[in-house]
């Protein structure tokens, strides 16, 4: 057949028809494709911060959050991100960005600031992988916690009648770093107690029951921080345990104390007088200590017709007392349990009480060692300890305030008083002596230099004032009296926690004199009017009164010839250090405010601050500038005293806003570096010698 006509069915009808059915095959095709497989719809997403509290406030430490619905170009959507505070004119949140998938997490390179507001802003123009741009925006707002806080407390705050069994629960507005805040917390009076969280909630069980009728503090600071290291808002709450009939005030030796002296008795105070037929076997230590179990009054100097001793049993005594038979064991944990078989007198019981403490072992001397006040054993005594600190261990064991002592020259004897009796012991305790004759007061003793003799002020049991007084120590001889005023007023036992007064310088019935090398004359500041006095040793001539008040611990500068205390001569509108001759003659320094301190070439000073605070100062001798050598404003300081080779000075603390509450006591170099603390508690350092 020919070509023509073989090719001639293309031109037929049916040939076209079916032409046309596959065109339209095909055109629809495309249409469907284009329709199916090509990606013409943009991206969308949602933002969100990653972390915030129950409130919807963002943590600190918050990502941004952006999750995409498909795979996006991932430098359209990081051009696109950013966050502002909400503040005219601040720039934009500096961050990293990560990728997880289809999710952009934006880290801020610091901590978001707190309380502050956000905008978060992802503008148009993200990309998806087949090209296709988002065309508008998206936003939203956050704002930024503030610091960590406790929502509630159970028990509420100030709640009374509170079970002793019961737990303390404390709930804060988010997640805490739990560590700190166990670290920042104290429950006062110490009890023993295991702490559980529950997410945000801290519970305190206590191991044993809590005492009756006791106020509890819980206060919760430094270095309390939330998980993204923010600080606590400083907490404290209170409640009270439900009372019982009798009711321990006080335990002594203090539960969990260390370095208690072998020599120290072991006493419960009660609010009440207690039946005296109910303490029998009341007392039970471990290990087993031999000793005997009273019931007394604490002696009390405040009123005129108070003894000066320690009254026996009787209708009003309401303190527990065992005295071991002998010393107790050195470097021993001793356990104490009493029974609750003790009676208020009007038949009522007293819970049962436990507690432990460790001793210490008693120095031989104080050498090179830091003597000091502290009422960590229960009551304000007399403390030794190394000079970094370590080692401390207690010197007296009374069960009332040590209110003045001093240590003889070689270290190895202590002559203190104690509400209005002065008694001397070598430092290692043995062979305790009484000096003061029974019915009169003596405060504020001080040792001669060759150690032969001691001064103390003195008043009889009326309270009249008898002067200053000075007992021979060794080799007889009988008392003399030195000058017929000046002693200090009854009323020792009222001092505060670790013997601080809340004001600058010693208490009027601490040592506040100072000899001559040679003890042929002493500088005196008198207890009942801060006078300054100038006594003849010798007795050639009578005691001489300056024109002068001070409130310091004088020294005695051997290279310059001269006293050296912070005095007043306008009737204290202004203070400042001065120089007194033995001869009485007087030369007005620098600023000086309270104790002073010599290393031979310079003094150690207090110098008020602009802000009203203290702090220690630096002087060469002959009125040279002064240099300070702490000025933290927080902090004022007091009674400083020189390391036998001059190099570091001691010092005691408080807060500028706590006067009476110790802050620790420290040291630092004589150019000012190295400051240290090396106690948290205690006043008054004294570097022996």
């Amino acid at each position: 057949m020919e070509l023509p006509k073989r090719l001639g069915w293309l031109k037929s009808g049916r040939f076209l028809r079916l032409l046309s059915a596959l065109v339209a095959l095909a055109v629809l095709g495309a249409v469907l494709y284009n329709a199916i497989m090509v990606d013409r719809i943009p991206p969308t997403y949602t933002i969100q911060v990653s972390s915030t509290t129950g409130s919807g406030l963002a943590m600190t430490l918050a990502s941004i959050d952006v999750t995409f619905s498909e795979a996006v170009r991932h430098d359209t959507a990081e051009r696109a991100f950013s966050v502002t505070p909400d503040v005219a004119g601040a720039p934009a949140v500096v961050g990293t960005f990560h990728w997880q998938g289809l999710k952009l997490m934006f880290t801020p390179s610091a901590k978001l600031p707190l309380s502050m507001k956000f905008h978060v802003h992802v503008a148009s123009g993200v990309q998806d992988l087949a090209g296709n741009a988002q065309g508008g925006t998206g936003d939203i707002n956050f704002t930024t916690v503030g610091p960590p806080t406790v929502t509630t407390v159970s028990p509420p705050s100030d709640a009374d009648s509170i079970a002793v069994d019961g737990s303390i629960q404390i709930t804060f507005d988010r997640l805490m770093d739990t560590q700190k805040v166990i670290e920042g917390l104290s429950l006062k009076p110490d009890i023993t107690y295991q702490a559980s969280w529950t997410g945000a909630v801290l519970t305190l069980s206590p191991t044993r029951p809590m005492d009756y009728g006791t106020t509890y503090t819980v206060q919760i600071g430094e270095p309390a921080v939330d998980t993204d290291g923010t600080k606590l808002t400083p907490y404290v709450t209170s409640f009270k345990t439900v009372g019982v009939g009798l009711r321990a005030t006080g335990l002594i030796p203090s539960p969990n104390v260390a370095g208690v002296s072998i020599h120290s008795q072991i006493a419960v105070t009660f609010d009440a007088p207690i039946d005296p037929t109910s303490i029998s076997g009341a007392l039970k230590i471990t290990p087993p200590v031999s000793g005997s179990t009273t019931v007394i009054s604490l002696p009390d100097d405040r009123n005129p017709a108070a003894q000066a001793t320690a009254t026996p049993t009787g209708t009003h005594a309401s303190v527990l007392v065992f005295t071991p038979d002998n010393p107790l064991a050195p470097h021993t944990t001793y356990s104490v349990t009493m029974s609750t078989t003790v009676k208020r007198t009007d038949g009522q019981v007293a819970t049962g009480q436990t507690w432990s403490f460790t001793t210490g072992e008693p120095p031989a001397n104080a050498l090179n060692e830091i003597a000091f006040t502290s009422d960590r054993g229960g009551v304000d005594n007399v403390w030794l300890m190394n000079f970094d600190g370590s080692n401390a261990r207690q010197v007296t064991s009374e069960l009332v305030p040590v209110s003045g002592y001093d240590i003889s020259g070689d270290g190895t004897t202590i002559a203190y008083s104690a509400a209005g009796v002065v008694k001397r012991m070598p430092l290692s305790g043995d062979n305790l002596t009484t000096l003061t004759p029974a019915g009169d007061f003596e405060y504020s003793p001080t040792i001669t230099p060759d150690g032969t003799s001691l001064v103390v002020g003195r008043r009889d049991g009326s309270g009249k004032d008898l002067g200053y007084w000075r007992y021979p120590l060794v080799g007889g001889g009988n008392i003399e009296q030195l000058g017929t005023d000046g002693a200090p007023a009854l009323g020792s036992v009222t001092l505060g926690d670790d013997g601080l007064t809340g004001s600058q310088g010693m208490a009027t019935w601490a040592s506040r004199a100072v000899f001559t090398s040679d003890g042929t004359t002493l500088l005196l500041i008198r207890g009942s009017d801060n006078a300054v006095e100038i006594v003849d040793m010798t007795g050639a001539h009578k005691p001489s009164l300056l024109t002068l008040q001070a409130n310091s611990r004088p020294v005695w500068v051997q290279s310059d010839g001269a006293f050296y205390l912070a005095a007043s001569d306008d009737g204290g509108a202004t203070w400042a250090f001065w120089r007194v001759t033995a001869a009485g003659s007087a030369t007005k320094g620098g600023p000086a405010t309270g104790d002073i301190a010599t290393d031979g070439r310079g003094l150690a000073v207090i110098v008020k601050g602009s802000g009203g605070s203290y702090h220690l100062a630096y002087s060469a001798l002959g009125n040279k500038p002064q240099t300070l050598l702490v000025n933290d404003p927080g902090f004022s300081e007091a009674a400083p005293s020189f390391s036998p080779d001059g190099s570091v000075v001691v010092f005691g603390r408080v807060g500028t806003q706590t006067p009476t509450v110790s802050a620790g006591i420290w040291t630092v170099t004589g150019d000012g570096t190295g400051l240290t603390n090396i106690s948290t508690d205690g006043g008054y350092p004294r570097w022996i010698p």
